[in-house]
């Protein structure tokens, strides 16, 4: 069977194509949207208490139900586990033991990985500890897609025997980076033990879905914008169901960038960031703040390194009843749940002028307003950073503004009026398309895997 898989940064898609008609797969039944499955993985603990070793895994909209259900809520204690002894020698060749541990939160239920996809540029990410076991990131995403094919193959009831992969037009600015994804990638994609494979750049992807029903001579920019990277393409249609890339640029700016700005400008306040510390009036500690940012980040300072940190700015605070909310935050898990909170206004905002990010649960209650017009005051920076990109591909094809005819927006940021907005400025007399959000790469995809001679282009 030939599939195309969108393994996106925040969710994947897969499509299967017959010559004429683009199916959908309903990869994940747990979600509301079956044909959108997030790309998140827990795995479960598993093994005995004293000894805790990597259990059940679980994708999509189940493994962030598992992961809230087990740990929102739950009080975080540490303690310090024994994982053995060492041998060193010292300066006279004398033999010294040395035991080796660490602090392990000793209730904690499961691990819930998302975002994967853009830690594949992150040189510093060697592996992470799951229960004893070391996983590279290589790895943990060979799991969840060996387990979203293994979906494919129960719905379809055959073998998949090819696949065509998206990919970001540019992982990372830097190059040296960009090359580590890609190979992470495809090592990740050998270890899911896919027969055969290739890699297709996402607005690339979305421009063949366009151009399989396209007139001739249409000049089109694909603006693909996720969660974790904006994608541009130019093309140019042949009228015959084909089309010719005329430049591509990319930048690692998306959805989550944009949940990040939201946080860290209009909740902050809600944790004592604002307030000052001790008698000298000091400023809250940036070793706390900064790690505020992203819910992954917010677990992290549940570790005892931090801990004390806030038990002590509880008591030295001047804002002391919002730094106990920070507590309660940091210490019961309830970082996710403020993140997603935070996503859903943002996607709200899309439609609505004002939104509210809200939050009551024992120990936090936030009820904060959100303006769009303050929204895109927070994300200048990523409208300057995606606006450049835009101007650099068209330059790049050789053309003007003027010479598109038509501009496709996919996925979900490409629904935020400031980047609409942007889009119609720059090319006012071209057709504004709006693909599916969710699923206009992965149809493409699903086209490009069924075309042998394109296949066999994309593994050169």
């Amino acid at each position: 069977m030939y599939v195309g898989l969108d393994f996106g940064t925040t969710n994947s898609s897969v499509s299967i194509y017959d010559g004429s008609t683009v199916t959908l797969l309903p990869l994940d039944p747990f979600s509301a949207n079956p044909r959108v499955m997030r790309t998140t993985l827990f795995v479960a603990r598993g093994g005995t208490d004293r000894k805790p070793e990597p259990g059940e895994r679980f994708i999509g909209r189940e493994a962030i139900n598992r992961f809230t259900q087990a740990n929102v809520g739950r009080t975080i204690e540490y303690a310090w586990q024994d994982f053995g002894k060492t041998e060193l020698l010292d300066g006279n060749g004398a033999v010294i033991f040395q035991s080796i541990g660490a602090l392990i939160d000793q209730n904690i239920p499961g691990r819930l990985f998302q975002s994967l996809k853009s830690h594949l540029r992150d040189s510093d990410f060697v592996d992470t500890n799951v229960f004893g076991t070391p996983y590279r990131i290589e790895e943990l995403v060979a799991i969840v897609i060996r387990m979203i094919v293994d979906r494919i193959e129960v719905i379809l009831g055959n073998k998949v025997t090819r696949m065509v992969i998206g990919r970001p037009v540019h992982y990372s600015h830097n190059p040296d980076h960009d090359q580590i994804a890609i190979d992470r990638m495809r090592e990740a994609c050998q270890l899911a033990a896919l027969p055969q494979f290739a890699f297709l750049p996402e607005p690339n992807a979305a421009a063949v879905a366009y151009a399989r029903t396209a007139p001739a001579d249409q000049r089109a920019l694909v603006f693909d914008f996720g969660g974790g990277t904006l994608d541009v393409t130019i093309i140019t249609t042949d009228g015959k169901g084909g089309s010719r890339v005329l430049s591509n640029d990319g930048v690692p700016v998306g959805g989550d960038v944009m949940d990040q700005r939201i946080m860290m400008g209009k909740l902050l306040s809600h944790f004592g960031v604002e307030s000052k510390i001790g008698r000298q009036r000091m400023p809250f500690p940036a070793a706390i703040s900064d790690r505020l940012s992203e819910w992954q980040s917010i677990f992290e300072l549940s570790h005892p390194k931090y801990m004390p940190v806030i038990e002590d700015l509880l008591h030295t605070s001047t804002q002391p009843e919002l730094v106990a909310q920070l507590k309660v935050l940091v210490n019961q898990n309830y970082g996710l749940p403020l993140f997603e909170a935070v996503e859903h206004a943002k996607v709200r905002l899309s439609n609505d002028e004002r939104t509210n990010v809200s939050m009551h649960v024992p120990g936090i209650d936030i009820e904060q307003l959100i303006e769009r017009w303050d929204f895109e005051r927070l994300i200048g920076p990523d409208i300057r950073t995606v606006a450049a990109c835009i101007d650099r591909a068209v330059a790049a094809a050789n053309l003007s503004h003027n010479d598109i005819n038509v501009v496709l927006r996919t996925g979900g940021s490409s629904r935020i009026p400031a980047f609409v907005r942007m889009l119609t400025q720059r090319f006012g007399s071209a057709a504004m398309v709006e693909m599916d959000p969710f699923t206009g790469v992965a149809q493409g995809l699903g086209i490009a895997a069924a075309d042998d001679a394109f296949f066999a282009q994309l593994q050169k």
